[in-house]
C-alpha cells in the first residue's frame, strides 16, 4: 500500500470513487420478534445491580475464566461472561449496550489463528480483504477503497493502537502482538464515539493480553509452506516488585509466486517471482504491581511488494513497505470507597512507515520513497461509581496530542523532493454514561461525549440503549447512536504539484459521521442451543472522497454518503462432551447515492465454526465459510467457499502443545477487489497454507 499515489493513479481513484456512492433503506422487524417468541421478555425476574468495576483493560476478574473454552460452559455461564469495552466497566455480555462478541485465547489456539484478522473474520458481520500487501477488515458490507481500517478503534489492554499518520488499526501481520499472547478479544460493533471519540466508527476492538505471572514460561517453534518459519519465547516472572511477562517472537516467510493476468504479455508471463517475502518481529512486556499496570508493545513488519501498486514496474525486486509500532500503556486504578473506583492511564504511540517503490520501465531505475512518522500521547482519567442506587455511572476526560507528524516523499537517486509536511494536533474529550436499572429486567444505558479539536471543531456523540437480559437466556437490545471519524494527517496534509497535475492539501477537511439503529434479539432454544439476531440500519455522511477541484487538480472533500441495512443471524449448539458448533449468516444491502453496485460489498457471508474434542488430548477446530460474489471496479469476483482445519494436541503428563493446521484446505482460488491504485481489478489470495507449531511450557 503506497501511501502517496502518483497523479495518474489519483485521477483513477477520483473517477472510480465518484461513480460509486452508497444509499440505504429502513428495517421492518415486528414479524421477526414473533418468530423468536419474545412475548415473555418483560415478565422475568429482575437482576441485581452490578458492583462497581474497573474500566476496560483492567485486571479485575470476570464472572467466568476469560481464557476458558466457551464450549465447556453452560449457556447461562456464557451469558455471564464479562466484557469491559462496551461501557468502560465490567459487565455481563448479555447486559452490554451492544451486540458484543467475545473470542477467547483457547479458541485462538484451537483454530491456530495467526493474525488478528483471521480471528475477527469468524464473527458475524466482519470480513477480510487482502491486496497482497495489507489485510483490511470490512464491517456489515462496508469497506471503501482507500480505507486503511481507520473506522475501527483498536485497543490492546485498553490502550489505543491507531497510528497518528493514517489512523490505521492493523489487523494483519503488521499487528504488533503475537496472537499466542492473546487472552481474549472483545468486539463491540456499532458507534463507540460516545465513550471513545474518533475512530470508533464501525466498532471497538479490545485485545486483552495474557496476565503477568500467569500461564508460565514457554518456547515455541513453527514452520509452514511458502518457506514460513517462526519462533517465540515467553518468560513469566513473579517477585516482590510484582508480576511480569516478557515475550518476543519472530516470523519469516519467503512468500508465493503471484500471477496477475493484467501484466501478462508477449514479454512477461504475468508472474511476480520471489517478491512476496515477509518478516515480522514482535515484543511484549507486561508488568503488574497492585493497582499499577504497565504494557509495552513493539512490532516491526517488512513486506515485499508483489502487486506493483501505484504504477510501479511489475516483477522488479526492491519494492517493499515497513511498518513499525511502539506503544507504552500505563494504567493506575484504585478504590475510592466501597462504591467508587478511579482510574487514570497514559498511552504513548510511536509510529514509522517506510515505503520503497521501484520504477524501472525506462533506465535508470528510480526508487521513490515514503517516510511517514509521528507520535501520539493520550492522557485519560475516569471514575466508575454505583453510589446512587440502581445506577452505574461513568465520567471521564481524555486529551490526545499528536506531535511531529511528518510525511515525506522523494526520489532517492537522483534526489527529487515531492512532499515534506510536518504538523501537530490535539483534541480534548469529556464523556459520561449512566446505566439505570429500570423495573423488571430492563436497563437503560445512555452515553454522551463532547470532543473539541485544536481547530475549534466541537462534536457531540450520543448513544442510547434499552436492554433486557433476565435469567433464562432471553435478551432484547434496542440501540441507537452516532459516531464520527476525524480526518487523519494523510487526508488533510498530503499535497503534490507537478507539471502533469497533482493534489491539493485540505487542512479544513471535516469529520465523517454515522448514525445507527440496531435491534438485537437472543433466546435460548434449549439447555444447549441459542439463537441470536441483529437487525441494523447504518447511515454514513460526509465521507472523505477524492474529487476534482475544477482546475485540473485533485483534492479530498466531504462529498460521499453511504447506507447499509442488514441482518445477522447466528445459531450455537453445545454438546455435553465439550463439542460446539456455531453457524451464522450475515446479510447486508449497501447502496450508493450515485447508483450502481458498490465495490467489495458482499451481500451475504455464511460461516460454520466447529470445536470438537477428540481423544487423548487431541482437539479439532474447523471453520467453513461462503462469501457471495462482490463487485470490482470493472466487473465482479465470484463467490468463494473455504475450509480451514486445525488439530491441537495437548498430551497428558507432558508440558507441550502441538498445533497443525491447513487454511484453505481445498486450495480454492479466489480474489479480493482492490482500489484504483492498482492496475489489477482484483488480487488473488494465497492458496492452501499449512502450519505447524510445537510449544514447550516450563
Amino acid at each position: 500500500m503506497q501511501r502517496q499515489p502518483s497523479v495518474r493513479a489519483l485521477r483513477a481513484i477520483r473517477d472510480a470513487i465518484l461513480r460509486r456512492r452508497i444509499g440505504g433503506t429502513r428495517l421492518l422487524a415486528a414479524s421477526l420478534l414473533a418468530v423468536f417468541g419474545f412475548g415473555d421478555a418483560c415478565a422475568q425476574a429482575p437482576q441485581p445491580q452490578s458492583p462497581p468495576a474497573a474500566a476496560a483493560g483492567s485486571a479485575t476478574p470476570a464472572a467466568t475464566d476469560p481464557d476458558a473454552n466457551l464450549a465447556s460452559l453452560s449457556l447461562e455461564q456464557l451469558l455471564q461472561v464479562e466484557v469491559s469495552s462496551a461501557s468502560r466497566f465490567d459487565q455481563q455480555a448479555s447486559q452490554a449496550p451492544s451486540a458484543v462478541q467475545v473470542i477467547t485465547g483457547e479458541q485462538i489456539r484451537l483454530h491456530g489463528w495467526r493474525t488478528l484478522g483471521e480471528a475477527l473474520e469468524t464473527l458475524p458481520g466482519l470480513y477480510l480483504s487482502d491486496n497482497g500487501i495489507y489485510t483490511y477488515l470490512g464491517a456489515r458490507g462496508l469497506l471503501r477503497a482507500g480505507d486503511y481500517d481507520t473506522r475501527f478503534l483498536l485497543l490492546v489492554d485498553g490502550h489505543r493502537i491507531n497510528d497518528p499518520v493514517y489512523s490505521q488499526s492493523p489487523v494483519g501481520a503488521e499487528f504488533p502482538l503475537d496472537m499466542a499472547l492473546v487472552e481474549r478479544i472483545e468486539y463491540v460493533p456499532g458507534p463507540g464515539s460516545a465513550l471513545y471519540g474518533s475512530n470508533a466508527f464501525f466498532g471497538v476492538i479490545n485485545v486483552r493480553t495474557r496476565a503477568p505471572g500467569s500461564g508460565g514460561s514457554e518456547v515455541a517453534v513453527g514452520a509452514g509452506n511458502f518457506g514460513t518459519r517462526s519462533g517465540r519465547a515467553v518468560l513469566s516472572l513473579q517477585g516482590p516488585l510484582g508480576r511480569s511477562l516478557l515475550a518476543a517472537s519472530e516470523i519469516r516467510s519467503d512468500g508465493r509466486d503471484l500471477y496477475s493476468r493484467e501484466f501478462a504479455s508477449d514479454t512477461s508471463d504475468g508472474v511476480a517471482r520471489g517478491l512476496d517475502a515477509e518478516h515480522a518481529r514482535k515484543l511484549l512486556l507486561r508488568h503488574s504491581a497492585g493497582d499499577l499496570q504497565v504494557t509495552l508493545l513493539a512490532g516491526e513488519r517488512r513486506k515485499d511488494e508483489p502487486v506493483a501498486s501505484y504504477e510501479q514496474t511489475f516483477g522488479v525486486p526492491g519494492g517493499n513497505v515497513l511498518d513499525r509500532w511502539a506503544v507504552l500503556g500505563v494504567q493506575y486504578s484504585r478504590a475510592l470507597g466501597e462504591a467508587t473506583r478511579w482510574q487514570s492511564q497514559l498511552d504513548a504511540i510511536d509510529f514509522r512507515y517506510v515505503g520503497n517503490y521501484v520504477y524501472a520501465d525506462e533506465p535508470p531505475t528510480v526508487i521513490n520513497r515514503d517516510i511517514d512518522t509521528g507520535r501520539t500521547l493520550v492522557l485519560e482519567s475516569r471514575v466508575v461509581t454505583t453510589a446512587i442506587d440502581r445506577h452505574t455511572f461513568v465520567a471521564g476526560v481524555e486529551a490526545q496530542f499528536d506531535r511531529g507528524v511528518e510525511q515525506r516523499n522523494f526520489d532517492v537517486e537522483p534526489r527529487a523532493d515531492y512532499l515534506r509536511s510536518r504538523h501537530d494536533g490535539s483534541s480534548v474529550g469529556v464523556f459520561a454514561s449512566d446505566e439505570f436499572a429500570l423495573r423488571g429486567s430492563w436497563r437503560l444505558n445512555g452515553g454522551l461525549r463532547l470532543d473539541r479539536s485544536d481547530r475549534g471543531k466541537v462534536r457531540l456523540s450520543p448513544r442510547l440503549a434499552l436492554v433486557s437480559a433476565p435469567a433464562g437466556g432471553t435478551t432484547v437490545k434496542l440501540i441507537a447512536g452516532s459516531a464520527f471519524r476525524a480526518p487523519n494527517a494523510y487526508e488533510r496534509f498530503y499535497e503534490v504539484d507537478t507539471d502533469e497535475g497533482g493534489q491539493h492539501a485540505n487542512p479544513d477537511l471535516g469529520a465523517e459521521h454515522i448514525r445507527t439503529a440496531e435491534l438485537f434479539l437472543g433466546r435460548n432454544l434449549g439447555p444447549r442451543t441459542r439463537a441470536e439476531l441483529s437487525l441494523y440500519d447504518y447511515s454514513l455522511t460526509d465521507l472523505v472522497t477524492l474529487v476534482d477541484d475544477g482546475a485540473g487538480m485533485l483534492t479530498l472533500e466531504n462529498r460521499a454518503s453511504a447506507d447499509s441495512t442488514g441482518a445477522e443471524l447466528s445459531l450455537r449448539h453445545y454438546w455435553a462432551e465439550g463439542a460446539s458448533v456455531r453457524a451464522s449468516y450475515s446479510y447486508s444491502r449497501v447502496r450508493d447515492s450515485a447508483g450502481g453496485e458498490v465495490v467489495n460489498a458482499p451481500s451475504g457471508v455464511a460461516r460454520v465454526i466447529a470445536e470438537v474434542p477428540l481423544a487423548r488430548g487431541l482437539s479439532l477446530g474447523a471453520t467453513g465459510s461462503y462469501m457471495r460474489r462482490r463487485a470490482t471496479r470493472a466487473g465482479h469476483v465470484g463467490a468463494n467457499a473455504q475450509l480451514h482445519v486445525n488439530l491441537l494436541w495437548q498430551p497428558d503428563g507432558l508440558p507441550m502443545t502441538l498445533s497443525a493446521g491447513v487454511r484453505n484446505l481445498f486450495d480454492a482460488r479466489y480474489a479480493d477487489p482492490v482500489g484504483p491504485e492498482f492496475v489489477q481489478d482484483a488480487v488473488l489470495r494465497r492458496g492452501r497454507e499449512t502450519r505447524v507449531e510445537l510449544t514447550w511450557q516450563f
